[in-house]
């Protein structure tokens, strides 16, 4: 994300302001060509002007096996108690209370979440679908509800996710939660896997800041 639209290298750059043009002088008589010069020493990206990159980022994931009940339950938002890297651009420190990232810059972000669950036994017939989805400040945030569905009584763990763009301003709350009518449980040990699973992830970028 940057601030103005000089790009070198990967990062952007605000070029100060261009000088006077100097005095024309007289054009002198074309000499002969002279030996071509040696290669110069490669230049750095900025070099001589103020770099004005700027990146936020937040990745919080959740080991712990969770039951979230259905939706509009009092445990229908999803925990997160791990970290990984989480730029100062965010407030993580409700994550494993109330499930929220905090937000606290203006922009643009992509928002992308990943979760492994299934329906809480006992399973009814016929297996009905599970679903989440993203809450803005208690709001849904269409185009975040993303569905899968339990196979059989057997299955221990089935992949979901979602993403959206979206503006945020500074100060607003996101969570992930439950948005299916069935409560459902969420194992970081299924069978099979040598390690425990992230059963839910949260990944934030700061595409383009806002005044």
């Amino acid at each position: 994300m940057c601030k103005d639209s000089t790009h070198e290298g990967g990062c952007c750059c605000e070029q100060g302001p261009q000088g006077p043009m100097g005095v024309q002088g007289i054009q002198g008589s074309t000499g002969p060509q002279g030996p071509q010069g040696i290669q110069g020493v490669p230049g750095k990206d900025c070099e001589g002007r103020d770099c004005k990159c700027s990146y936020a980022y937040c990745n919080v994931y959740s080991l712990t096996k969770q039951i979230k009940g259905a939706f509009g339950s009092a445990s229908d938002t999803v925990l997160f108690d791990s970290q990984a890297s989480v730029s100062p651009e965010f407030d993580v420190s409700a994550k494993n209370s109330t499930g929220e990232i905090k937000f606290l810059k203006h922009g643009i972000y992509s928002c992308d979440w990943i979760a492994q669950a299934n329906i809480t036994p006992p399973v009814p017939s016929p297996v009905p679908s599970f679903s989440f989805g993203f809450w803005l400040d208690g709001v849904l945030l269409p185009g975040s509800v993303n569905s899968s569905f339990t196979q059989s009584p057997n299955d221990d763990n089935t992949h979901v996710s979602g993403q959206v763009i979206v503006e945020v301003a500074a100060g607003q709350k996101l969570i992930l939660r439950n948005a299916s009518a069935s409560s459902v449980t969420m194992n970081p040990l299924p069978s099979g896997s040598v390690f425990p699973i992230a059963n839910a992830s949260l990944n934030i970028v700061l595409v383009k800041e806002l005044p």
